[in-house]
């Protein structure tokens, strides 16, 4: 990207939440906060961030189901000293005693902050019904008990499973050079020995009822999560399924936009999103409605799902594919978004896709494929609705729950 000023790192690790056993659980993301603070030649989070920080540049990570991912975006010129700090970080990091301490206190506190939000709490909720008794279904960061938990030998045994090349992926987008970019991480990484890695646990589960769950706390809003079970990011249809989203819910003139919050008031924020995982994934829906009109926006959701299931027009569908491909070209203009889907698709699928690809992916769905996909996934014995809130109708609730 010769255009740019900036150049976006992403280092990709192949391992999180669903390689974890309950009794190590939280320990990718646990990882993920001490690899900041220090490393034998870097002995504090200062000498970290600062140098980062220093040159106007942001360094910082994040710990999801299948990946870890280290990422800094800075000032071309500093390409060089923060690839370096960056292996540094995931190869040398130092693991004292004390700042485990201390970080599992953080990450609890963590816990604690994403437990009062009551959006959150839907989202995790949701994933336990989703992906019951499986990894998947868990917090990402665990649980307070196996977070006290984790030892410094778990711990480093975790990194020497995980921390690997073999098991790596680095993702450099913008005003740099290929072969400059590999020879410097062949000079920071040459006597990096690579090891084999675990798997993960499938998840093979096919539901067959529906399910609810009511969490009453006092708030000013009830928060409500609708959940079905859908297809795997390596599955044809993920590309059907992404349009019926946006035609359903992304965006201000969305079906549910203008429904739920145009026509009849229900709520401030409405949504449909997509989850795309290695062997699975969600269709989702999330809104904020007063306490007093939660079953009338409950039935007003479930009826735009049923809607979906008549099928799509041309004209609408047609809409839906130019305010994605429009979504991600924009996007793709900024080089930490061009880094993040180089570099998580090599990881997780093993090639990727340019941008024009997925539009002619995006453009040969058509009409009779939203229309199948559809009626395939949206169905009363697969879906899923987490409520938080001042809400206690769970019987009507229940009734509502039909499609």
């Amino acid at each position: 990207m010769p255009h740019t000023r900036s150049v976006s790192i992403n280092l990709f690790v192949g391992v999180g939440s669903r390689y974890e056993s309950d009794e190590v659980a939280g320990v990718s993301h646990l990882i993920e906060h001490l690899v900041f603070k220090g490393t034998e030649s870097r002995p504090g989070p200062s000498e970290i961030s600062g140098p980062i920080e220093g040159v106007g540049g942001v360094l910082n990570a994040g710990t999801e189901q299948e990946l870890t991912v280290y990422w800094c975006k800075i000032a071309q010129p500093f390409l060089r000293d923060s690839l370096d700090l960056l292996l540094d970080m995931v190869r040398n990091s130092v693991y004292a005693t004390d700042d485990i301490e201390r970080e599992r206190m953080v990450v609890v506190e963590e816990q604690n902050m994403i437990n009062d939000q009551p959006d959150y709490k839907v989202e995790a909720l949701m994933d336990n019904m989703l992906w019951p008794d499986h990894p998947l279904g868990r917090d990402v960061s665990g649980t307070r008990a196996s977070v006290m938990s984790l030892t410094k030998a778990k711990i480093l045994e975790h990194v020497s499973q995980f921390y690997t090349p073999s098991n790596m992926v680095i993702s450099i987008a913008g005003n740099v050079e290929h072969e400059e970019v590999v020879d410097q991480i062949n000079e920071f990484s040459t006597d990096w020995k690579s090891t084999s890695v675990p798997g993960w646990q499938p998840f093979t589960r096919q539901q067959t009822t529906s399910n609810l769950r009511l969490e009453y706390r006092k708030s000013e809003q009830v928060h409500l999560g609708f959940g079905l079970p859908s297809v795997s990011a390596k599955h044809p249809d993920q590309y059907a399924v992404d349009l019926i989203s946006v035609v359903l819910g992304e965006g201000m003139s969305s079906r549910l936009f203008l429904e739920v919050r145009e026509k009849r008031g229900l709520a401030y924020d409405v949504h449909s999103g997509i989850t795309h995982l290695s062997d699975s994934g969600a269709f989702l829906v999330n809104a904020g409605v007063d306490p007093k009109r939660v079953y009338d926006a409950v039935d007003t959701i479930l009826a735009e799902l049923g809607r979906l299931r008549d099928g799509i027009p041309l004209e609408e569908l047609e809409r839906a594919k130019r305010l994605t491909k429009g979504r991600m070209m924009l996007t793709m203009e900024e080089t930490k978004a061009v880094s993040a889907w180089i570099g998580s698709q090599e990881l997780l699928l093993g090639e990727v896709l340019t941008v024009d690809e997925v539009v002619q992916k995006l453009d040969a769905v058509t009409t009779d494929d939203v229309h199948r996909v559809a009626n395939d996934l949206l169905h009363t014995e697969k879906l899923n609705l987490a409520i938080v809130g001042p809400c206690r109708g769970k019987v009507r609730l229940e009734r509502l729950l039909k499609l």
